[in-house]
């Protein structure tokens, strides 16, 4: 299936909800959006792309309201190693780049559902506040899990791996931040 071709299976772009993140660097503001980081990174870890995307949304919108963030001002802590959330902290707040990044999926919380390996764990912070969060019971949905087993054994199964991480992008890429993630 062609790169286009995998884009048209995603919700149209006009029923994204909150496509933008507003951060800045200095002085200036960067309007960050949904689509670049789906650029950035590419498809094949899409839903993991959109929910580091609202990650980063969710806590700017809880730490800083109305005022603004610098986007060196974000580091992430998390126990979830996918590779898309990675992309969407490095476009985002280029936590990786500067070292403000660390994964350790050792680390464990009783509210937050277990991934592939790791947990859905992530600690943003964000200057001096700190918030632990998870997707939203649900989210992704338990044939996510499935799909992704039975995709390591076989590879018809590539098939049902692939949709399913179109169907959690396109779940989170429906639902405002605050829809979508919990705060433990």
């Amino acid at each position: 299936m062609e790169h286009s071709d995998i884009t048209n299976l995603l919700i149209p772009k006009t029923d994204w909800a909150s496509p933008d993140l507003i951060l800045y660097e200095g002085e200036d503001k960067l309007r960050l959006t949904l689509e670049g980081a789906i650029q950035y990174s590419g498809l094949s870890s899409v839903g993991g792309v959109v929910l580091g995307f609202r990650m980063i949304q969710y806590a700017v919108q809880l730490a800083a309201g109305e005022q603004s963030l610098q986007r060196d001002g974000i580091s992430i802590y998390t126990a979830f190693p996918g590779r898309g959330a990675q992309d969407a902290f490095e476009y985002t707040c280029r936590a990786i780049r500067d070292s403000r990044y660390c994964c350790d999926t050792t680390l464990h919380h009783p509210g937050a559902q277990s991934g592939q390996r790791g947990q859905f764990l992530f600690t943003i912070r964000l200057n001096e506040q700190s918030m632990v969060m998870t997707p939203t019971n649900g989210l992704p949905r338990q044939s996510y899990f499935e799909s992704y087993r039975q995709a390591q054994d076989s590879r018809q199964a590539e098939g049902a791996w692939r949709d399913e991480k179109i169907q959690f992008a396109n779940s989170l890429l429906s639902l405002p931040p605050e829809q979508c993630l919990r705060v433990l």
